[in-house]
């Protein structure tokens, strides 16, 4: 279920809040926007398989991670919660 879709126009990408019932856990997840158009390819932040940055374990969480997101450069979002992959 979905709490949360917000598009961030101005950072070209949108948020959502998944909830994860089998996993009692709050997902935000994030997808670039394509002409302004949400494109449905939604990740956790990290975007590897098993990371769980972005994964939280109560819905308060998951909304102060959101506006976190809101607030903060788009750029230094991406680089704070990057895998690194070398």
């Amino acid at each position: 279920m979905v709490l949360l879709r917000e598009p961030l126009s101005d950072r070209g990408t949108a948020v959502r809040i998944v909830v994860d019932d089998a996993a009692d856990s709050y997902r935000v997840e994030y997808t670039p926007l394509s002409g302004g158009v949400v494109t449905d390819e939604w990740a956790v932040f990290g975007g590897s398989v098993g990371y769980d940055a972005s994964v939280f374990s109560t819905d308060a969480a998951a909304r102060a991670f959101v506006e976190r997101v809101r607030t903060t450069s788009h750029d230094d979002v991406l680089a704070e919660l990057a895998v690194d992959t070398e």
